[in-house]
Order: structure tokens, then sequence, then C-alpha cells
């Protein structure tokens, strides 16, 4: 990626970091850390966890700065990272999706604070159930479906990440949908 620090200001934090300057790195940490936590604990689903795993990730990254080299939007680059660990986490059995942790929910959603307590509860109950069916997606399918609902990323960025073709994102979100409207479907029909 020819001259990436200049369009990108964590390529260039990135690079000076690989250059001897720590502060860089905290700056990459302190500009990111929420993405990488909400990324982790939406995919594996466990707030007791996403902190420590974010962590990790973020030591992962201390560890490539020698390595780095700015081929695509740092994010994507990290993202990478996130996607490495959590399914590492998952194929070494440390990473059963835990029922009902993440949030469904986005900041800037209507505030429900004065909601009746019957609708608190039925708002509770469809972000458990649409969790569930997401949890219930196989890994790869799962993190596309994040990767584009939560982090609004292009099916060509999303490609980048998962290390596959646009045209495979496009099929995995397909099935993922596919899936989830099967799973959903008793829900979204019969919501009583």
């Amino acid at each position: 990626m020819t001259g990436a620090s200049s369009f990108d200001p964590d390529v260039a934090l990135m690079l000076g970091f690989q250059s001897g300057d720590d502060r860089c790195f905290e700056h990459l940490v302190d500009r990111h850390r929420q993405r990488v936590f909400a990324l982790v604990y939406r995919f594996l689903g466990r707030r007791s966890d996403a902190e420590d795993i974010a962590q990790d990730v973020f030591l992962k990254v201390y560890r490539a700065r020698e390595s780095y080299r700015p081929r695509a939007r740092f994010t994507t680059w990290l993202y990478v990272v996130c996607r490495n660990t959590c399914f590492n986490i998952i194929r070494d059995g440390k990473g059963d999706v835990l029922e009902g942790t993440a949030p469904v929910e986005e900041a800037g959603v209507p505030d429900h604070r004065a909601d009746s307590p019957l609708a608190t509860a039925l708002r509770q109950e469809r972000a458990q159930v649409v969790r569930d069916a997401v949890d219930s997606l196989p890994a790869n399918q799962r993190l596309a479906v994040i990767l584009q609902r939560f982090e609004r990323l292009s099916y060509q960025e999303i490609a980048e990440v998962l290390d596959v073709t646009p045209k495979a994102v496009k099929s995995l979100l397909h099935r993922a949908k596919v899936a989830l409207h099967e799973r959903l479907r008793d829900y979204v029909e019969n919501p009583e």
C-alpha cells in the first residue's frame, strides 16, 4: 500500500511504533480498544473474557510490530488479528458462546428506560432470541454478519479480513441470512 500512512492515520501510528515511538502504540490502543472489545464480545459473547482477549489482541499487535507491512488499512489488519485470536479460542475449545451475554442493541438506539416493564421484558427477550440465532451460525458466517452489521464493513473489507473473495462474503452473508430467517421464523411469525 503505497503512501498508506498519508491516507490512514493508524498506519502512520503503527509505522511510528515500528520505528520505536511507544506513544504511537498507546494511541493505537486508545483509538481501537473499544472496537476490539466490542468485536470480541459480540463474536464470543463473553463479557468476562472479552477484556482479556482484547488485551491479548493488542499484545499480538505489539509483538508483530517488526513484521507489520501496511498492505491495507490498519483496521483491516487489526480485524484479522482479532479474527485469528477468536478462531484460535474456538478451535482450542475455550470459546463456546455463552447464552445471552453480548448486547444486540447499539449505542444510538432510542433510550428505552421510560418503557413499561412489559415492553422492556419483550425487547430483552427479542434481543436474546436474535443473539441466540446469531450465535448458532458457523464462525465465518457469524463474523461476517458482525463485521457487516456492527462494524459496517464493505464486502471487500470483510473479504480481506476473512481472507476470501467478495463473492464468498456475499455467499456467507446470504447463507447466514437464510439460516437466521429459518431460526427466527417461528418467533417472527408468532411473536407472542
